[in-house]
């Protein structure tokens, strides 16, 4: 089967086109998801993609943005903390890894032990079970630039860990292709009132922060 062009992803109320959009669905486990190599950009200006499958989703290295959409370290932007939007890198890039039985698996698999994912990563089972979890080496350093949902915290293996949430996803009808949403039911509850006792136990100098 040819494909022609790119697809894309309607409205679901007006059955209007919204914009160019991909996903990539495996009816299995993806074994092996990374980019060209290690720094190098996977996924181009004005790219929106969600990659899911119906088992595990394994990374195995880099999966970067051409332009990255925030800030990553403070005064990056001077005066202004991490996580800050950057002027003129939102070109609609967006990518989503889901899965909704498995797990996002990290098996890195480059040289110096670093990895970074430019992604909201989704680990949404009804039965409440999906994670991010390493199943190889020790992660030297491990960058999440995007975003991180699962049912449960496991172990990522990371000797250090980076994530910069992309401001991007807070606002209205902005997110990968078909991503999953939840919403939040509420129900009865009873008031109560807390008290708390706090115990100053040392003094920190921040000045210099």
């Amino acid at each position: 089967m040819n494909i022609v062009g790119v697809p894309t992803q309607n409205d679901p109320s007006t059955g209007a086109v919204t914009r160019d959009a991909t996903m990539l669905y495996l009816n299995g486990n993806i074994t092996s998801l990374s980019g060209a190599g290690q720094g190098v950009p996977a996924v181009q200006d004005g790219t929106a993609l969600t990659i899911t499958a119906a088992g595990n989703v394994t990374v195995t290295g880099d999966i970067l943005y051409n332009k990255e959409p925030v800030t990553t370290t403070q005064n990056q932007i001077p005066g202004l903390p991490a996580d800050t939007l950057i002027p003129g890198n939102n070109t609609g890039q967006v990518l989503g890894i889901f899965t909704g039985t498995g797990e996002i698996q990290l098996k890195n698999g480059q040289s110096n032990g670093n990895l970074e994912i430019d992604a909201s990563l989704a680990t949404i089972s009804n039965a409440g079970t999906g994670g991010l979890i390493n199943i190889g080496n020790q992660i030297s350093t491990l960058s999440i630039v995007g975003g991180r949902i699962q049912n449960q915290i496991k172990n990522i293996g990371a000797t250090t860990r980076n994530v910069d949430f992309d401001r991007r996803f807070a606002q209205n009808n902005f997110a990968s292709p078909w991503f999953p949403s939840t919403t939040v039911q509420t129900s009865a509850f009873n008031s109560a009132t807390l008290t708390t006792t706090i115990q100053r136990t040392n003094w920190f100098n921040r000045t210099t922060y």
